[in-house]
C-alpha cells in the first residue's frame, strides 16, 4: 500500500497539473489502464519533452495512481519543478549515484509503490530517434525490474514536444496541440542480459509510439 501522505500529495499535484495543461494542450488519454494488483509496477515511457513530467502527474492522477518518479538529479535539485519533484518523493539519479537511485526504486516497489521512469535517460532529439520514434534505452530499467520482480508497463508519449520543445520554452497559443498518451500491456524483463531486456522493451515501446503517432 502506498503511504497516504505521498499518495495524497501526488493526486493533488495531478489535479494542479491538469489545470496547468488545459490552456496549452489537449490531453488524449484512455478511459482506463490495466494494473496488476499482485505485482510491483514500473511505468516506463519515451522522453521527448519536460512536459512529459506534468503529463505523467496529470494522467496517473486521473486514475488515482501515485508513483515515485525516477528522474535526473539536475531537475530534482533546481527550480520550481525541483521543489515539486522533491515534495513528491522523486528519486534523483545521476552517473554518480546510480546504485543508490536503483536501490531506492527497488525499495519503493517492494513497499507496494509504483515507480515511473524514462529508460532513454534523457530528452531524445528527433535525429537520434529510431524509425519508430524512440531512442536507445539504458539497462537500469531491467536491473530494477529483475531485482524487484516488477512488471513493466510501456507508456507512449506523443506530441509533448509540440507543447514544450526540447531546449525551448512552453508554447502558448491556438490551436492547442494534442498530447496523446497510451499504455501498453505489462512486460516481463527476466533475462540475464539487462541490455537485451531493455532493447526488447524499447522495441515494444517504439511500436506503441509509432502506432499512435501515425494516427495522430
Amino acid at each position: 500500500m502506498q503511504p497516504t501522505d505521498h499518495h495524497d500529495q501526488f493526486l493533488t499535484a495531478g489535479r494542479w497539473s491538469e489545470r496547468l495543461i488545459k490552456p496549452v494542450a489537449r490531453l488524449d488519454v484512455p478511459d482506463s489502464i490495466r494494473l496488476l494488483r499482485d505485482r510491483p509496477i514500473l511505468f516506463a515511457g519515451n522522453h521527448r519533452s519536460l512536459f512529459d513530467v506534468f503529463a505523467t502527474l496529470a494522467v496517473l492522477g486521473r486514475f488515482q495512481v501515485s508513483s515515485r518518479i525516477l528522474i535526473r538529479a539536475d531537475l530534482v535539485d533546481s527550480g520550481a519543478t525541483g521543489v515539486l519533484l522533491r515534495r513528491l518523493g522523486s528519486i534523483a539519479t545521476s552517473r554518480t549515484n546510480r546504485q543508490e537511485a536503483e536501490d531506492s526504486a527497488v525499495e519503493a516497489l517492494e513497499l507496494g509503490q509504483t515507480v515511473s521512469l524514462m529508460p532513454e535517460g534523457r530528452l531524445v532529439p528527433p535525429e537520434e530517434r529510431s524509425a519508430s520514434g524512440v531512442g536507445p534505452g539504458r539497462p537500469g530499467l531491467s536491473r530494477i525490474a529483475r531485482r524487484s520482480g516488477a512488471a513493466v508497463i510501456p507508456v507512449a508519449f506523443v506530441g509533448t514536444d509540440q507543447v514544450w520543445p526540447r531546449g525551448g520554452v512552453p508554447r502558448l497559443g491556438l490551436p492547442r496541440p494534442q498530447v496523446k498518451i497510451r499504455f501498453g500491456e505489462p512486460m516481463e524483463l527476466t533475462g540475464d542480459d539487462d541490455q537485451a531486456n531493455v532493447d526488447a522493451f524499447m522495441a515494444e515501446l517504439g511500436r506503441l509510439v509509432s502506432a499512435h503517432e501515425s494516427a495522430a
